[in-house]
């Protein structure tokens, strides 16, 4: 008769919270997603829980570990999206970037890293992470708990990770340019021209009809009134004319010309009488400015602050800032969409700006469109065109104005002077 070996007595846990438990095998073990997992020997807990916590966060994850073969010493992806954006943090200190862009790349990147594994090495990605990345942001989105990106949002996040390597390599943070496969392509071409189709399908085009702005302009309160006939008359959007300056209106010569905030690019409005007549209203009741660099701008609500507004939040944990932006401009603007009973998804006052453009095409003069929308011209003509007369102006936002209020004789200053060019 044989004598069979003693069975071994499964030891206690190291302390109370030790993350593993002894198995019957001789090695400790967690289950993790419906799966056993064993991390090493019953008489080294330490290297077990050492093995445990390397890949931890992938089987969590459910993502598949594999084994590093470069050094444990490295930048993190956490580490690297910290870095970037405490550099993209410094460029929006200088305006170089504006807040809200800033804040794009902040969710972008947290939710890369989450991905992927934020103490993975950076330079240990491969092709197969930035796939199922992709994958996630098609099905799942930023957050993870609603539906996926649209082609837009899909295209800039893409955008913005990859800033995020070519920054690191750049900048000797990881050694070698990461390689991101084939499959984490931009949307195409054809993705995009698809799903604009298929939005027009459903809501309709970002455009409104004449009957329906005047409704809105009959309807709005004085400075809203202004806004929308700055968006139908020039091509105004929200933040054009939340930043809109005071000096930049020439009452006498019935003219704004002013930089557009969102590119720096020159822009010269001819206005209409009603926009001009709805500018003078919103000046005379203007609330007083809450802080005096408020003070210089044609709107403020009745709080005294501007109508577009970047509030700036510093998170708890690593010092990042987040940024949340408040529109009352769209928010009372579609209000209004509510009460006329016109309001549809995908439209809201930055459809104006579209309407206009799209009106303003008729007249076939480009040069002139993107002089009134603040737009760069094209092209070997952006570098020779020096000036692009005020009847050229007056010509695409008088034709504008046809379509809104039907044809009539439109009033015009006594003064053509020539607007220049960039």
């Amino acid at each position: 008769m044989s004598i069979s070996a003693p069975k071994r007595r499964k030891p206690s846990k190291p302390y109370p919270s030790f993350p593993l438990t002894p198995h019957n095998n001789g090695q400790w073990c967690k289950k993790v997603r419906g799966k056993i997992y064993f991390f090493g020997v019953w008489e080294n807990p330490n290297a077990a829980l050492e093995h445990y916590l390397r890949i931890a966060e992938d089987l969590h994850s459910g993502r598949q570990p594999r084994p590093t073969t470069i050094s444990a010493e490295g930048l993190t992806v956490k580490e690297l999206c910290n870095r970037y954006l405490t550099h993209q943090l410094q460029k929006a200190g200088t305006s170089e970037i504006s807040a809200r862009w800033f804040e794009d790349c902040r969710r972008v990147v947290s939710s890369f890293a989450r991905s992927v594994g934020s103490n993975r090495l950076a330079c240990d990605l491969a092709p197969i992470d930035f796939e199922q990345h992709r994958q996630k942001l098609v099905r799942r989105g930023l957050t993870g708990n609603r539906s996926g990106l649209g082609v837009h949002a899909l295209n800039r996040a893409i955008t913005i990770i990859k800033a995020v390597f070519k920054y690191a390599f750049e900048n000797d943070l990881i050694d070698k340019p990461v390689k991101y496969g084939n499959a984490f392509q931009k949307p195409s071409a054809t993705m995009k021209r698809k799903s604009r189709h298929a939005r027009e399908q459903e809501n309709g085009k970002r455009l409104l009809e004449p009957s329906e702005l005047r409704s809105l302009i009959n309807m709005a309160d004085v400075p809203l009134r202004a806004m929308i006939l700055l968006g139908i008359n020039g091509g105004f959007g929200n933040t054009d004319c939340a930043r809109l300056p005071l000096k930049a209106i020439d009452f006498g010569r019935a003219l704004i010309e002013f930089d557009r905030p969102k590119t720096g690019i020159e822009r010269v409005v001819s206005l209409w009488p009603e926009t001009l007549e709805a500018l003078h209203q919103s000046a005379e009741k203007r609330p007083k400015a809450i802080n005096p660099e408020y003070d210089r701008l044609v709107f403020l609500t009745m709080f005294g602050q501007p109508w577009v507004r970047e509030i700036i939040h510093r998170s708890g944990d690593n010092g990042i800032e987040k940024v949340v932006a408040q529109d009352a401009i769209n928010h009372e603007f579609n209000k209004l969409l509510r009460r006329l009973k016109i309001k549809r998804k995908g439209v809201g006052f930055y459809a104006l700006r579209h309407t206009f453009r799209t009106w303003a095409d008729e007249v076939r003069d480009q040069h002139a469109i993107h002089r009134i929308m603040g737009h760069t011209i094209p092209g070997m003509s952006g570098i020779y065109v020096e000036e692009i007369s005020l009847d050229r102006l007056r010509a695409v936002v008088n034709h504008v104005r046809s379509k809104l209020f039907g044809p009539a004789e439109t009033s015009e200053p006594a003064a053509s002077t020539a607007a220049s060019a960039t």
